[in-house]
């Protein structure tokens, strides 16, 4: 049967179709019972009908004889159809067996089902109940292993039991009573692990990054010196036990995600910054007090304080800590801003990190950092500056100030009205001149804190600056006033210095300019405020210093009520011709040259001609305005050897404080030159004049070329006034003598010795060789020259009067040569003009055409003329001594 074909339908034809063989098709019987169903007319059915039976019998015929043809194949085909219908029958009551079974097996399995159902609940429900009891035993250990974990500093491990605890007791667990101690205990671990941790997190950023520096202290004690202070001791024993750890950044990792796993208050990022925060101040009161026990311990005195030199340790070594905490504190803010773009990805809110709820987290930390150290620093610098305001501090009463600080473009008020903490720890005497090794370190640490969080200015520096300007610098204006003030008012007794011998209120002011430039060259961003402070210093000196030389310079006269004269040699330097005339001689370019002594120099060598020539000018120029004079008063010379002294001293002193202010400025960094060059003041002076606009490096110098001027001016009048004594002491030698006085020598001649005798063992202990030199060469010439000049106004000389000027020539001559070391051989042709008058007057004559190298013509008629009136004869004969003169005349002109 399997063999066997499936059956094919017939298939259908058209009307007309036929098949090759003419055997009618089974589409031709469809074609007839349609037309025997619709045809109308039953003509046409009959005819159907006829051809239909036609059909069939033909058809019969032909199944009949088929039949016959195929006999064997159709009874094949029926055993075959009954033995598959016999099979198809036995397969059906099989399938209805099949189906009856499976129903019945349906029927068990749906009771079977119901069982296990509730074999399978009953097991669910002992497994649930065995699961909670594990987690209950879980939870009763949970608090033990927590204080396990987090004594061995396994935080994270730690956190993670708490908040799979916390996670049980608030879920599944939550509806089960009686766990309210077990959830309290886990809380309180809980809350104990958050501290520990915020505390750890603390101690690694800030704790251990101070305590670094301070190993460095207590390691470099003796071990005796620690066992004397408590707080060493920790520290060293800390430091030697100290071992290598993880790095900053995995510890810290470690912590901050020890903390993410705990769900408890939302602000824990606040708490590490608070706690943070108080650590940075208790460190840097721990540094504070450590390097207070180091200054007792090297002062070997625990109840002394320290100076300066431990405070610049102090503030280098917080500026160092505050710098390496920052590293620390960057490290936590890259974590948590880490953190925050981890939890960022996360859907569950409930799931972020607790220390990401801040907005912008890392600036969060950095901004409180900084906001943490500033406080801290700013209240270690109170603590070590007087800030106590200057009015009570040093009230003025009724003293009146030197001089007056409000004229220039800098001054201020001051508006700092906190005082020190009496109780504050310190490791020197609170002063507002601390600020001064603490700037520079202040200073880097202000700038790191505004490049680090890119304010400008930042709260330290408006500190500092506020302190500076409103305090520091009225302080510092105060303490150089008086001080200013008590130099100037001390004894003027000259101290030897450096081979110079200096006023001690010279010292004491360049002391004060050291001072002041010191301010500038360690707050250089000031400059401009002390550089004004160092001119009022400079005018105010500039001011007592020609207060001083007037005071030296001026006499009253002996007349009551008179008014003040300035001395002849005084007059004489201040005029401002005569001054410049001298100074262009080169006996004073000889002594200029001493003065800038340190610039190397060739020394200028005056042959004879020139000595002759210049000594002739200033002779000249002497005898011309002093030799004119009625008569010299003893009021007009400098007779007070103290004067001379002062003069002297204040001569070298201002030269030597003129190159020492110079070597200041030279002295100031290239920077601090350039930006003072562009800096204009504004300056009123007690003698009222006004600097309005000017650079200050220019009004410095200017006030350097004043006391420069009154230096020279010193010095020049002191060369002067030798000659002014010459003058006075020998011009009276012309006047008529009592002739039964027979003394060798004038008491003039005898005077003028004295003075000079004294002058020069006074100066030489002041003045240098070169300047002493200045002075005293030339009086020689001088002296000759007013020997002969004073010739014309004497009456007659006899033999008597003759040989007592030769004497006072040659007492003169000795004098000088005693003083000088020299000769003097200009005074040789004063006594060889009077030893002329020993001839008679034609004598005399015909003698002087040969003696023209030695005087001039008027020299000549000078001794003519007193030749003729010294005569006994010649001088009561009129017109004889034009006679002579015109002689003298004709013989010169026919010499020549």
């Amino acid at each position: 049967m399997s063999s066997t074909h499936p059956p094919v339908p017939a298939a259908r034809r058209t009307g007309g179709d036929r098949t090759s063989s003419g055997t009618p098709s089974t589409g031709l019987l469809i074609n007839v019972i349609r037309t025997l169903t619709s045809s109308v007319s039953e003509d046409q059915r009959e005819l159907e009908k006829a051809k239909l039976e036609k059909g069939f019998k033909e058809s019969e015929k032909l199944i009949d004889r088929l039949v016959k043809e195929r006999h064997n194949d159709v009874e094949h085909c029926l055993v075959s159809f009954r033995e598959v219908s016999t099979g198809i029958t036995t397969c059906r009551e099989k399938v209805n067996n099949v189906r009856n079974a499976l129903q019945t097996c349906h029927s068990l399995l749906e009771c079977r089902r119901d069982d296990l159902k509730k074999l399978w609940l009953e097991n669910s429900q002992q497994k649930y109940v065995c699961e909670i009891l594990n987690q209950l035993e879980e939870l009763k250990e949970a608090p033990s292993k927590v204080d396990l974990a987090m004594a061995s500093g396994q935080y994270q491990e730690a956190a993670r039991l708490i908040s799979v605890s916390g996670e049980l007791l608030n879920g599944k667990l939550s509806v089960i009573e009686g766990l309210s101690q077990l959830r309290k205990s886990i809380l309180e671990s809980a809350q104990a692990l958050a501290k520990n941790i915020i505390r750890e997190i603390s101690v690694m950023i800030v704790v251990d990054p101070f305590e670094k520096y301070m190993f460095d202290i207590v390691l470099s004690l003796s071990p005796q010196r620690v066992q004397e202070s408590e707080q060493c001791q920790k520290l060293y024993e800390k430091a030697i036990s100290k071992t290598e750890k993880q790095s900053l950044s995995s510890r810290l990792a470690f912590s901050v995600a020890a903390l993410s796993e705990l769900e408890g208050d939302s602000n824990v990022l606040e708490q590490v910054l608070h706690l943070s925060s108080l650590e940075i101040r208790k460190q840097v009161a721990a540094s504070v007090n450590l390097v207070r026990t180091k200054s007792a311990i090297d002062s070997g005195d625990r109840s002394l304080e320290g100076d300066q030199t431990h405070l610049t340790q102090l503030i280098q070594m917080i500026v160092q800590q505050i710098n390496e905490c920052k590293q620390a504190y960057s490290v936590l803010a890259e974590i948590v801003a880490t953190s925050n773009n981890q939890n960022e990805g996360k859907k569950d809110p409930s799931q972020s990190n607790k220390l990401s709820n801040v907005p912008d987290n890392a600036s969060h930390v950095m901004s409180s950092f900084w906001e943490s150290a500033q406080s801290a620093v700013e209240s270690l610098v109170s603590d070590h500056l007087d800030i106590t305001p200057l009015v009570s501090k040093n009230p003025l009463e009724s003293k009146k100030r030197l001089f007056r600080f409000d004229a220039t473009a800098y001054a201020g008020t001051s508006t700092v009205n906190s005082s020190t903490a009496p109780n504050a720890l310190v490791v020197c005497q609170p002063s507002a001149y601390n600020i001064v090794p603490m700037f520079p370190w202040l200073r880097g640490l202000m700038e790191s804190i505004e490049k680090s969080t890119g304010k400008q200015p930042c709260p330290l520096r408006i500190f500092t600056h506020n302190f500076i300007t409103d305090m520091f610098v009225e302080r510092v204006k105060a303490n150089l006033a008086d001080k200013l003030e008590l130099a100037l008012r001390a004894s003027e007794n000259p101290t030897g210095r450096n081979q110079n011998v200096v006023l001690p209120s010279c010292e004491k002011v360049l002391d004060l300019c050291r001072e002041v430039h010191s301010l500038i060259v360690h707050m250089d961003l000031y400059a401009e405020r002390f550089v004004a402070i160092w001119l009022l210093l400079l005018s105010e000196y500039n001011a007592n210093v020609n207060k001083m030389y007037e005071g030296t310079t001026l006499s009253l006269a002996e007349i009551e009520g008179s008014v003040c004269r300035r001395k002849i040699s005084a007059a004489w330097a201040a005029d401002e011709d005569i001054s410049r005339l001298l100074m262009s001689l080169p006996n004073w370019q000889m002594a200029a040259i001493d003065m800038t002594a340190g610039t190397p120099t060739s020394p200028m060598i005056e042959s004879e001609q020139e000595i002759r020539q210049r000594n002739e000018r200033e002779s000249d120029i002497l005898i011309g305005n002093l030799a004119t004079q009625k008569k010299m008063e003893k009021i007009e010379l400098v007779t007070d050897m103290n004067d001379v002294r002062a003069l002297a001293a204040l001569h070298e002193s201002l030269r030597w404080f003129a190159v020492e202010v110079r070597k200041l400025v030279a002295s100031l960094p290239k920077q601090i030159e350039k930006n003072l060059r562009g800096c204009l003041v504004h300056l009123r002076q007690k003698d009222g004049q006004q600097l309005e606009n000017e650079p200050v490096l220019k009004v410095m110098e200017e006030f350097v070329r004043q006391l420069e001027s009154i230096s020279d001016t010193c010095l020049l009048m002191l060369h002067l006034e030798l000659r002014v004594h010459c003058f006075f002491h020998l011009l009276p030698i012309a006047r008529p003598r009592n002739s039964s006085v027979h003394e060798e020598i004038d008491q003039e001649v005898v005077d003028l010795g004295r003075d000079l005798q004294t002058f020069h063992q006074l100066l030489s202990g002041i003045l240098s060789q070169p300047k002493l030199r200045y002075i005293f060469d030339g009086l020689g010439h001088l002296c000759a020259a007013i020997f002969i000049h004073t010739s014309q106004h004497m009456p007659r000389l006899s033999e008597a009067g003759k040989k007592r000027i030769c004497r006072d020539v040659w007492g003169v001559q000795q004098r000088l040569s005693q003083i000088t070391g020299r000769r003097e051989a200009a005074l040789d042709r004063a006594r060889a003009f009077f030893e002329l008058l020993s001839h008679e007057p034609e004598r005399l004559i015909a003698l002087l055409p040969d003696k023209r190298s030695q005087f001039s013509p008027m020299e000549m008629n000078h001794l003519i003329s007193l030749s003729v009136r010294s005569h006994p004869v010649l001088a009561n004969q009129p017109g004889a001594l034009e006679q002579k003169l015109n002689q003298l005349t004709v013989i010169l002109k026919q010499s020549t």
